[in-house]
């Protein structure tokens, strides 16, 4: 189609459309990203896990056999699982990437950076060289920096179709990982018999804020991912009865340490179940992306094709019976008498544009509240560990004793840090 012969506005909106389609597969990429990120998560969730076992193992409560064994396996498939991504990764790195892609690529940056650390903390979780709760510590610092990947590919998002659905994933991505946290916390306090005061309130913190972000992602998620998650907790009661039973115990109230073993094969049941409802929002993230961007290319060859009749008709190459998009011919005056047809047409072309952008928007805007909360939960830590010298963890576990304390969300300590410290 010769473009010159079509009038300017015209070609913007083209270009409009070609740039809204091109966004989409990109976006499509960074859905895919997040797809693989969500499957070496749960691969080192699963380490994790067998990690903190093996540990824990190590100190002569809990009998080892086995344990070494399946921990090789599933560090194996870890690796494998890393192999994928790290090739993943190389190709979005070789690709044109546009600017507004730098939070996105500086994440996965810090993300390869821990999981450099991965090599060396399985030699000394192999060779029981650590504490439990170390362990437990850098592995989930591994793991935050992978979910930092997919809040920034959600935030970066924008179409409100498939933002949902990432918001869904991140947010249960985010339980699900709260989950192997508690699966770890309560190993370690079981191994010994009893769960001391602070290990009390992180394991209430860990079971409450895993409820927020299974909330949030209720709020989001279709269908199917939501009928498998409450098959999933409708099995749950045993390990109810077990978190109550965590809380009853002192130094003078022990249990039986093989409990921790009884613990950990209940909750690692429930994590692998999890990972059915992480695979079910890949599949939504792929079919919208697939739909949206067959539904943009048809768009776009329908415009360009009403654009090419206009481009004939204005060089006089076109019968006279062509139709505008009001459905009359071109040469045909309104029946108001306002502007000739071209120019309504135009304006209608704009103005229709432009609405499903504002739509857009909306619903972009209606979204992305459970992302702010992330970003402010984000700040306060870091405004912490700036101040008084934490880690992530000890930053992430103070705002929790704090909410659990006052009775608050977590975003809402979050916010209050933030009044209080100030900008970093």
């Amino acid at each position: 189609m010769a473009e010159r012969h079509i009038p300017p506005p015209l070609r913007f909106l083209l270009a409009a459309r070609r740039s809204e389609l091109h966004g989409l597969e990109s976006l499509a990429v960074t859905c895919e990203l997040a797809v693989h990120l969500s499957a070496l998560v749960h691969a080192l969730q699963k380490e994790r896990g067998y990690s903190n076992l093996t540990l824990c193992s190590a100190q002569g409560r809990l009998p080892q056999e086995g344990h070494e064994q399946t921990l090789a396996a599933l560090v194996q498939d870890a690796v494998r699982v890393e192999a994928e991504v790290r090739r993943f990764l190389d190709g979005l790195a070789a690709a044109p990437q546009a600017s507004d892609k730098a939070r996105l690529l500086n994440c996965i940056a810090y993300a390869l950076f821990r999981l450099d650390e991965l090599p060396g903390l399985r030699r000394q979780v192999r060779d029981v060289s650590l504490p439990a709760d170390e362990a437990d510590a850098r592995y989930t610092q591994i793991i935050s920096s992978l979910l930092a990947v997919v809040f920034e590919a959600a935030d970066s998002a924008l179409d409100p179709a498939v933002t949902r659905t990432l918001v869904a994933l991140l947010n249960f991505m985010q339980g699900k990982e709260l989950s192997g946290q508690e699966r770890a916390a309560g190993v370690i306090g079981l191994t010994k018999g009893y769960f001391t005061e602070p290990q009390k309130a992180r394991m209430l913190g860990l079971a409450a804020h895993q409820a927020r972000s299974f909330d949030v992602y209720a709020q989001y998620a279709q269908d199917d991912a939501l009928q498998c998650w409450d098959r999933i907790l409708q099995q749950g009661q045993p390990v109810e009865r077990m978190r109550d039973m965590a809380q009853r115990t002192s130094s003078e109230q022990r249990v039986d340490g093989a409990l921790a073993e009884l613990w950990f094969d209940l909750y690692t049941a429930r994590i692998d179940a999890m990972r059915e409802v992480e695979s079910l929002l890949a599949q939504a993230l792929a079919r919208q992306c697939e739909h949206r961007i067959a539904e943009t290319r048809q768009e776009l060859a329908d415009r360009q094709l009403l654009l090419a009749r206009y481009a004939d008709h204005a060089s006089g190459r076109a019968p006279s019976m062509v139709f505008s998009v009001q459905s009359r011919p071109v040469d045909t005056p309104p029946a108001d008498g306002v502007g000739s047809v071209l120019e309504r047409s135009i304006l209608e072309l704009m103005r229709e544009q432009t609405l499903r952008m504002q739509r857009t928007d909306d619903a972009l805007n209606s979204v992305r509240g459970a992302l702010e909360e992330r970003k402010r939960i984000d700040r306060a830590k870091r405004l912490l560990i700036n101040r008084y010298g934490l880690t992530e963890q000890a930053a992430h576990e103070r705002l929790q004793r704090a909410a659990m304390d006052g009775g608050l969300s977590l975003a809402d300590v979050a916010r209050q840090v933030i009044d209080q410290l100030g900008s970093d």
